[in-house]
């Protein structure tokens, strides 16, 4: 009973293993870059990332082919060559259904590494090395400018102290020793001179002070240079006797001028304020500063005796007026009528 027992499972033993092997896949022939990997009899392929091309090559004679890679193909495809390639893969699971002739359908697992650049990660790690890049870039750049501004604010502050310290005391020397020259000089016909050189040597004294001024790095905000106007006015007209009122009606940060400019500007003013005080014969004068249509506008008006501007006056210093201003980039308007005073209007943008 038992020898029977063995005999029939050997028999069905026997008929499974041939059926087994009347169902073995066709050999493969798998190439990807330049690679030829020998698959036979398997059911399953493995790639790295870079060996994302390949072409599987039945060896078995066939008429017909239709086969689907789920994961790629929409739909199923069909071909009489024994030929299926695909090229350029992503990563990942695939499953390749096909079927020869009339045979049952089979199934080849493909899977497909990542390869580096077709990580998650990636492309967000090259986005973050490029603003690191850039980072880098802009603070080194910032860097560079800070200590250039530094040594530029230095250098300014040097030349401002050497021109108070040398230029400053010969000149006020010059003038003094001119006055005492003056009271101990017997020929009158050498004191237009002296007094010549004395106007001269004060006007540079001024001048240089000026400078001095506007070389300071302190002195690099709109409500110095507004209050040094205001000062300088007030100083100049009480001398003179006359009124000298301010309108200041702007936000100071909103006027951001470089050394130049500002310099520019209040000898604009200054400049402005000296014709008034010689020539207008005025009796009030106005200082006005306000925002306009995104514009600083400074007014200087007196109710002086006022100048035909069609006449070329360069005593009023109208061509000074006009340089100073192009080369600060500002827009500058005298109006003036003879007895009805004179506006100098200068227009600023921010």
């Amino acid at each position: 009973m038992i020898r029977q027992r063995t005999l029939i499972f050997s028999a069905i033993f026997i008929f499974l293993s041939k059926w087994a092997f009347s169902q073995e896949y066709p050999k493969i022939s798998l190439f990807g870059l330049g690679k030829q990997f020998q698959s036979p009899s398997k059911d399953s392929i493995s790639l790295i990332g870079l060996e994302n091309r390949f072409r599987i090559e039945f060896s078995d004679s066939m008429d017909s082919l239709s086969y689907q890679l789920i994961g790629f193909d929409l739909k199923p495809q069909k071909t009489t060559m024994p030929t299926v390639q695909y090229t350029n893969l992503v990563g990942g699971e695939y499953t390749l259904k096909y079927k020869l002739r009339n045979e049952a359908e089979k199934t080849i697992k493909i899977s497909i590494t990542e390869a580096f650049w077709q990580k998650w990660w990636f492309f967000p790690m090259i986005a973050f090395y490029i603003i690191l890049l850039i980072g880098i870039g802009l603070y080194f750049f910032t860097l560079y400018n800070f200590r250039q501004k530094m040594k530029m604010q230095l250098l300014r502050s040097k030349i401002s102290a050497d021109l108070h310290d040398e230029v400053g005391s010969n000149l006020s020397s010059i003038a003094i020793f001119t006055q005492v020259l003056k009271k101990n000089l017997h020929d009158p016909k050498l004191l237009p001179i002296l007094d010549k050189i004395t106007k001269n040597s004060e006007e540079s004294v001024s001048l240089m002070q000026d400078t001095v001024w506007s070389l300071n790095p302190q002195n690099d905000s709109a409500d110095k240079l507004i209050n040094r106007i205001i000062s300088y006015g007030n100083q100049t007209f009480s001398a003179k006797k006359i009124v000298f009122t301010q309108n200041i009606d702007i936000a100071f940060d909103k006027l951001k001028l470089n050394m130049e400019d500002s310099k520019n500007l209040f000898l604009i003013l200054k400049e402005g304020i000296n014709n008034i005080a010689k020539h207008a014969k005025a009796n009030k004068v106005e200082l006005a500063i306000i925002e306009k249509d995104r514009e600083i506008l400074f007014y200087l008006k007196d109710d002086g005796q006022g100048f035909d501007t069609a006449l070329e006056n360069e005593g009023n210093g109208l061509k000074n007026f006009k340089n100073r201003a192009l080369e600060s980039g500002f827009e500058i308007n005298i109006n003036s009528e003879v007895n009805k005073g004179t506006n100098l209007e200068i227009s600023i943008s921010p």
